[in-house]
């Protein structure tokens, strides 16, 4: 048995801290109470004056994708072996950072997979991963800059066959690109549609037949409502809706997955910028503020928002996953605890994994992460995990070593 004792454990549903005792056992959280009785031979690890929240859930990342140069068509050729590397080492900076979870949605020729198995069975470090494989588009350049990451089908047949594919590869979720992408050859324009209305439902009908939901990559208007229309279970990015659109989201339960950080750390890296393309550039800065302004409007409407991140874009480097709760807070309008809750529960729900996820409850995995200062008085303190726990096991510690007797071990 595992003890975290002495901290302010966050209630999500509430949006409060409260002082209790944590108790882990075989990676569940068996109790949380205060002044519970521990046995002799427990293991203690002492969070006093620190604040305990559920691990964040990231419900957007490529972890295959370098994110040093401004070119994403310069890392199309690369081994796979050298993209698993790549993917292990983003996995265990982003379990460092705090996000115990993530949600892949485009991983590289499966090797994304390979590392899922790989942290599942202890051998590297990384978060729980929830995985789509490769993602479903129309016959288009840009997947020459993805090589490993486009499954191009075209017609609903073959969309069906190809979504078929990616679950029988281990796919927990399917990605459809229902417009064009930002990040995209110079060719592809993000403001068009892509998969058609039936190619949607399609894919749709597929995941839902299998107990698997559906990410839509869409940022043109038209393709948002198709995407909605179609049934899917997220839209990720959003830039071009209209009120129309999100009041049709929020009635449908269809949640938002905003990725703000694709343009905002873009921005603050001058390396990113200094190597991107001018088309992706003069994309990038056109639409940033149209994005930020519609993520405002989709909350200020009852829009659901699941926290993501787009980690693995140029300049978006894994393991500032915690930045995308700060400008949900500082720049859409987002409370602390609403910004919190993107990456909790409404994550944690959007997987499906509602039940295991999201929130420090008795039975729940016991994802943990400690922080020294109150994120709802300071949001930017997400950023500055000192403690990570996943599934019961202590990822990071910077608080000191756990004892193996009700000794505790100081901060």
């Amino acid at each position: 048995m595992r003890w975290l004792v002495g901290g302010q454990v966050y209630d999500v549903d509430h949006g409060s801290f409260r002082a209790a005792d944590i108790g882990v056992d075989a990676g569940r959280i068996s109790t949380i109470r205060s002044g519970a009785r521990r046995a002799g031979g427990d293991e203690v690890v002492d969070v006093s004056g620190c604040w305990l929240l559920p691990g964040l859930i990231d419900c957007h990342v490529h972890l295959t994708l370098p994110t040093d140069a401004g070119d994403p068509a310069g890392s199309a050729v690369r081994s796979d072996a050298a993209v698993a590397l790549y993917a292990a080492a983003a996995a265990e900076r982003t379990l460092m950072a705090g996000i115990t979870t993530v949600r892949d949605v485009g991983g590289w020729n499966y090797v994304e997979m390979a590392v899922r198995d790989a942290i599942s069975a202890g051998m590297c470090v990384g978060p729980r991963m929830f995985l789509a494989g490769r993602l479903l588009s129309i016959t288009t350049s840009t997947a020459d800059y993805y090589p490993g990451m486009y499954e191009v089908a075209d017609g609903a047949d073959a969309v069906r066959a190809a979504a078929r594919r990616q679950l029988a590869k281990g796919a927990d979720l399917i990605k459809v690109m229902a417009t064009g992408a930002m990040l995209s050859s110079e060719t592809e324009d993000s403001r068009a549609i892509q998969f058609t209305l039936a190619e949607l439902r399609a894919a749709v009908e597929i995941a839902h037949d299998n107990h698997k939901h559906v990410a839509a990559h869409a940022h043109a208007l038209a393709g948002i409502h198709n995407a909605i229309d179609a049934g899917v279970d997220s839209i990720e990015h959003c830039t071009f809706a209209d009120d129309d659109a999100l009041r049709k989201m929020a009635v449908a339960g269809t949640a938002l997955v905003p990725t703000l950080c694709a343009g905002d750390l873009l921005f603050r890296d001058p390396d990113a910028v200094a190597t991107m393309p001018p088309h992706l550039l003069s994309r990038m800065t056109e639409f940033n503020d149209v994005h930020l302004a519609v993520i405002r409007r989709a909350h200020e409407l009852g829009v659901t928002i699941a926290m993501g991140t787009d980690a693995g874009t140029p300049g978006n480097h894994h393991g500032l996953n915690a930045q995308e709760c700060v400008l949900l807070n500082q720049a859409a309008g987002l409370t602390p605890a609403e910004s919190i809750r993107t990456a909790t529960i409404n994550a944690a729900r959007l997987l499906r994994q509602g039940d295991l996820l999201g929130s420090l409850d008795e039975g729940k995995h016991a994802d943990v992460i400690a922080l020294r200062e109150n994120p709802l008085d300071d949001i930017e303190s997400l950023a500055r995990v000192a403690m990570v726990m996943s599934a019961g096991r202590l990822a990071r510690n910077d608080l000191g070593s756990p004892t193996g007797s009700s000794t505790t071990t100081q901060v």
